[in-house]
């Protein structure tokens, strides 16, 4: 049996052997009996036709089942655990391309992927086989230290024209050679028709250079892209310790997970690439999902608090949409903060936040793994904030009692006032300066910084949404409010009704 009949032969559920759920145990190690199909001449011309003499291996395409979770295997010849990050792509031609690991490296065997590769569209196409990526001569990938990962077709490839040997060094697979021969450059597709292919994951064939390692392998063509992950099975975890390793800080939320708290150990965690910086910063964030898992969470979500004593103050920001979205094994979740001491800057993918203090801040993201979710310290050398009122902000009196009027009053289709006065006792709640440049504390923002000696009311002319926001639009509700060691009972009333 050729190795186009031998393909064709296996079911697609065959072929995906350990791409079940990930609770059904998708470890895999290949097995040492496996039977190995043997080559036949190639495909001949460069860009065969769906005629009778390759028809057996093209397949339906709605045959090919898109898997959403990656199988996670490990390699007995190294400490490593592997996955497809991202495992499927599909092209401006509507060609889909997907891949998964099959099987870990094993002393008999190099670790085993299977690709499908499918035209979607209902009429044959003519592709160059390169915009495909696994297809392409050869297809060759780098992690962030520059390692060489190939991805090498085995005999059971129907469209191999050469498939490479492979050897162990140390223990580590490798191609022992490679040149551009190993597919044809053109193929014909039948419409909506597509095949399976086998890959062999090898090191670098000189032996001067390092083998497979821990990091995350890039195989890219133009806009498409796909990467497959390395990391170590028994060290998952950051490589670097925490500059507040060994910090014991208050609670933020029942279940959180700090980076600083993580081990070599720690299967999932929020790495940042600076903990200590001063305005203005930048810090990159990584969530980091070394499980095998996904990780589940809201990607919009993300909050900066400030450390007041033994509590978090929340500072930004207040609202988000609400997406679900997965961070599969492998995989991880890149942000950047943007740190501001005055106005911020606005900068394209970057979560920007302005007017703050020195101090302690807890940077916190939506993805959580058995309801934990996760976040990191970061110590924000900057001086003390001072807030004052908006620039146009308008005082139309002052004396005991300071009235102050927004731009937006004179619009208002529901004109409003805020009023604060002095109170004693314990406030129900507390504000901090960093909080007052925000939009919910918009009132306060142009009330509290007023109190001067002999100020005992300031009054700001509003609009509805602005004086009533922090009480919960409740009209004539009062509560009363800590900021800078005062107390103030604060309320909320409309206009002209």
């Amino acid at each position: 049996m050729d190795r186009r009949t031998y393909l064709a032969a296996l079911p697609i559920t065959a072929l995906f052997a350990g791409c079940g759920s990930l609770s059904e145990g998708r470890n895999r190690t290949a097995p040492t009996d496996r039977t190995e199909a043997s080559p036949d001449e190639g495909i001949e011309d460069g860009s065969p036709k769906p005629d009778d003499s390759v028809e057996e291996f093209w397949q339906p395409q709605e045959t090919f089942e898109r898997r959403h979770e990656p199988t996670v295997v490990e390699f007995e010849t190294a400490p490593y655990t592997a996955a497809v990050v991202r495992g499927w792509f599909g092209t401006a031609d509507d060609f889909s391309v997907t891949l998964d690991f099959e099987y870990g490296a094993t002393a008999e065997s190099p670790a085993t992927l299977i690709a499908t590769v499918a035209n979607t569209r209902p009429y044959e196409q003519t592709v160059d086989l390169r915009r495909l990526l696994v297809l392409d001569d050869p297809p060759v990938g780098r992690n962030g230290d520059r390692t060489v990962a190939y991805l090498a077709p085995t005999e059971n490839h129907p469209l191999a024209e050469t498939t490479p040997e492979a050897g162990r060094d140390d223990g580590q697979w490798r191609v022992d050679t490679v040149a551009p021969d190993w597919f044809p450059r053109t193929v014909t597709f039948p419409a909506e028709s597509g095949f399976v292919a086998e890959y062999s994951l090898l090191g670098h064939h000189d032996q001067t250079e390092p083998p497979l390692g821990p990091g995350q392998y890039e195989f890219t063509w133009r806009d498409n892209s796909f990467a497959i992950a390395l990391w170590r099975t028994d060290e998952p975890g950051p490589t670097r310790d925490s500059t507040f390793a060994g910090e014991v800080v208050p609670p933020l939320d029942d279940e959180i997970a700090w980076y600083h708290e993580a081990t070599p150990t720690t299967e999932v965690y929020l790495e940042l690439d600076a903990e200590a910086v001063e305005p203005p910063a930048k810090i990159s964030f990584d969530l980091v999902n070394h499980s095998h898992e996904l990780v589940r969470g809201n990607p919009y979500y993300w909050r900066l608090h400030k450390q007041v004593g033994g509590d978090w103050v929340p500072v930004e920001p207040w609202q988000w949409p609400q997406p679900l979205a997965t961070v599969g094994p492998g995989g991880s979740d890149e942000t950047t903060l943007a740190l501001f001491a005055g106005s911020p800057v606005s900068c394209e993918g970057v979560r920007t936040v302005g007017h703050l203090g020195g101090g302690r801040y807890a940077y916190e993201v939506g993805y959580s793994r058995d309801e934990e979710t996760h976040a990191a310290l970061l110590a924000f050398d900057a001086p003390a904030l001072s807030v004052g009122i908006e620039d146009d902000a308008e005082i139309l009196e002052e004396d005991e009692t300071v009235v102050v009027e927004l731009p937006n009053h004179v619009d208002a289709r529901r004109p409003a006032v805020f009023e604060a006065t002095r109170a004693n006792g314990e406030p129900e709640r507390q504000l901090i300066p960093e909080q007052l440049p925000r939009r919910p504390f918009r009132a306060p923002r142009n009330s509290f910084p007023l109190f001067d000696e002999g100020v005992e009311t300031v009054r700001v002319r509003t609009d509805r949404g602005t004086a009533l926001r922090m009480l919960g639009y409740e009209e004539e509700t009062t509560r009363t409010v800590g900021y800078e060691e005062e107390v103030y009972q604060v309320r909320g009333e409309l206009l002209g009704e």
